[in-house]
């Protein structure tokens, strides 16, 4: 070819190759400009540039009672949520998209007032208030109606990074029904925060808790709250430097809550709650501070709970979200506080209530036979003896009669005598039943109670006058250590010496009167404590376990509530509780029968409570009545009395028993009875 004709050859050629060392020089600039002059700019961008984990809330698990009737369950409540990962995979404007969804949500908006712009407003100041965690979706709007739903479905193309999402929100479907029991909850505190997460460690548990986690508050909720939170999923947000969200995937999928199933049976429940309210207010106009009550009922075969109520009744639908200030002082600050629990935290005197207890320590200390007789009349007792309540006279009484009429006079009689022969034994004998320990039940807040003794007494009241007279010497020591050092002659120091042991002696004889009238066991302390009232105080789920464990032949159970915690996924029970016996109790099997006859007199023949159960053939068990003083002689509460009634059925093969309490209702049989009554009618099916 000639030279001539390669020319355009030979120009094109050079063009290609000055394209390519350009192109190359270009590139070989770049590479230095970010590996080398912006190496550490670019190094920071892409440290920058990380992973955030971001949790996916669990369905909480649900709550179910004996026969699977839900009580308890998280339902979704649909929010409108702005998703800014999504928003950002898009080439639109996010503006325009803000824009766009405040025009549709305008007729939905909390304030129907607002213009599009200032709801456009309110949205930007939402993400604003977010700007730091921009990867975690924005919700513009909770519980949105179905119209809305629609709306935004329609729209879903104009709407990038919009859309509604469900949040699952706890709800009580059986609102009062088992309030207490149940509990609540709401989110965690920051204190929270820190326990429960410190508890987790140090159980080797992984999950962690986090802010906006909702956790138990009380009642099972609380106990359980490991079993009924479920784990919650877990999705990876890639973030660059401006805390914007460019990428993400679902790590871990949250996994749903346990079910926990209760050991009661909220039909029965109603039952007790229903009739304990109507108690209540048919006895206002004759006791206008009878406001309040409880009850119990247990399965004395296992411990068991099988119903447990406490008016006011408290509905834990009105626990969540925000509360206002009337709803939280009528759950937590009122007199009456609906949110305490008076069956298990609530502690009563007693009253006549007790008085097995005092009958079995007599029978085991063998100071009475069952056909022991007394006159009842407050010369059997002397002085410091209560008189026979009603102004009653019931002649000659034993342990049968003597339960059934609820004599004081009788167990003022054979109280004593077990305390002086035995003073502990009552106290050790009422602690085997259960009254006055802890019972261990698997909710929190059980209130403890007080069994007393001579011994009690002594531990519980003497430390603080021994310290009053300790801090009284002392101070009459440094008074006069002064006054001795100045003191100008001999004279004058005799005379101050003479005065100091007057003041000691002074100190020293009310020491001792205080000791003798408050710490000392007196002969009062014995016949009023022998008849439930002094320094008796226990709890309702102690008086019905006390109860069940008389007439199951000795056998102290541990009282519980959930029955089995299960898989809601396989339906596989992962754990179950089992009866627990926690005690024997050291009365005999001979004279746990004599005070089960006993009990059987109260609500048959002569008994208080006779009429109770004249109408229902099929009851044949037994029970005692009880009007518990509330206050001491000569305070404003000398008069007051708590209605208490404790009982058990059938009598042959006992299955459950029950304790109950109504505040300021005077006679227990005319109060908590009915309730009682009500029960076994429902627990047993009697027309």
């Amino acid at each position: 070819m000639e030279r001539k004709e390669r020319r355009p050859y030979h120009k094109r050629l050079t063009g290609l190759s000055v394209a390519v060392v350009l192109i190359f020089l270009l590139l070989g600039f770049n590479l230095w400009r970010l590996q080398i002059a912006k190496a550490s700019y670019y190094a920071g961008l892409a440290a920058g540039n990380v992973m955030k984990n971001i949790t996916t809330p669990a369905v909480r698990g649900e709550i179910v009672d004996r026969n699977n009737a839900v009580l308890a369950r998280s339902v979704p409540k649909f929010a409108l949520v702005l998703d800014w990962t999504d928003l950002q995979k898009v080439n639109q404007d996010w503006k325009n998209v803000v824009s766009k969804l405040a025009g549709y949500v305008k007729p939905y908006w909390p304030n129907a007032n607002q213009s599009v712009e200032l709801i456009t407003e309110d949205i930007y100041v939402m993400i604003r208030n977010q700007q730091w965690e921009s990867y975690r979706p924005v919700i513009i709007l909770e519980d949105v109606p179905s119209q809305l739903q629609a709306v935004i479905a329609e729209h879903s193309n104009e709407l990038p990074g919009v859309s509604i999402e469900p949040i699952p929100v706890r709800v009580y479907t059986q609102n009062t029904t088992l309030g207490q029991v149940l509990g609540y909850v709401r989110e965690i505190s920051q204190s929270e925060l820190d326990q429960f997460n410190q508890q987790a460690e140090a159980k080797g548990d992984t999950y962690r808790y986090g802010q906006g986690d909702l956790v138990g508050k009380m009642g099972v909720e609380k106990s359980y709250d490991v079993w009924l939170r479920g784990n919650h999923g877990i999705d990876s947000v890639g973030i660059d430097s401006n805390a914007r969200p460019v990428d993400r995937v679902t790590v871990q999928e949250a996994q749903p809550g346990y079910t926990i199933k209760m050991t009661i049976d909220s039909e029965l429940q109603k039952v007790v709650e229903q009739k304990l309210d109507e108690v209540v207010k048919s006895i206002e106009t004759v006791h206008p501070d009878a406001q309040a009550g409880a009850a119990v009922v247990i399965d004395v075969k296992t411990g068991k709970i099988l119903a447990m109520a406490s008016r006011p009744f408290m509905n834990p639908n009105d626990l969540i979200g925000v509360i206002s200030d009337e709803t939280a002082q009528k759950y937590f600050s009122s007199k009456d506080a609906a949110s305490f629990n008076r069956a298990l935290t609530g502690l009563y005197p007693p009253g006549s209530t007790f008085k097995m207890i005092t009958a079995m320590a007599a029978l085991q200390s063998e100071v009475i036979t069952p056909e022991d007789s007394f006159a009842d009349s407050l010369s059997s007792l002397g002085p410091q003896g209560i008189a026979e309540w009603g102004g009653n006279n019931f002649g000659m009484v034993n342990l049968y009669s003597g339960l059934a009429h609820s004599s004081n006079i009788y167990f003022q009689i054979v109280g004593r005598r077990v305390f002086d022969r035995q003073p502990e034994l009552i106290k050790q004998i009422a602690n085997e039943f259960g009254l006055g320990v802890g019972t261990g039940i698997d909710i929190p807040g059980e209130g403890i109670g007080i069994a007393p003794s001579p011994e009690w007494k002594k531990e519980y009241f003497k430390p603080a006058y021994d310290k009053k007279r300790e801090d009284q010497l002392r101070a009459i020591d440094d008074k006069y250590a002064g006054l001795l050092t100045n003191a100008s002659d001999d004279k004058q120091k005799k005379n101050l010496e003479k005065q100091k042991q007057n003041e000691i002696a002074l100190v020293e004889t009310d020491y001792k009167e205080k000791v003798q009238f408050y710490v000392d066991w007196r002969l009062f302390d014995s016949y009023n404590n022998s008849i439930g009232q002094g320094y008796n105080s226990y709890s309702l789920i102690q008086m019905a376990n006390y109860v069940a464990t008389i007439v199951n032949g000795g056998k102290h159970f541990k009282p519980y509530l959930v029955d089995q915690i299960i898989n809601p996924v396989t339906g596989e029970v992962v754990k179950e509780n089992q009866p627990q016996l926690l005690n024997q109790v050291s009365v005999s099997q001979e004279n746990l029968e004599i005070v089960k006859k006993a009990m059987s007199e109260v609500t048959s023949g002569q008994g208080t409570a006779n009429w109770l159960f004249a109408d229902v053939p099929q009851f044949t068990g037994g029970g005692k009545t009880g009007t518990a003083q509330i206050g001491s002689k000569g305070t404003a509460q000398e008069e007051s009395y708590n209605g208490m009634f404790v009982a058990f059925a059938p009598y042959d093969d006992p299955q459950i028993a029950f304790a109950g309490v109504v505040e300021y209702g005077g006679h227990g049989g005319d109060t908590s009875g009915l309730v009682a009554k009500a029960a076994f009618i429902k627990y047993f099916g009697w027309k």
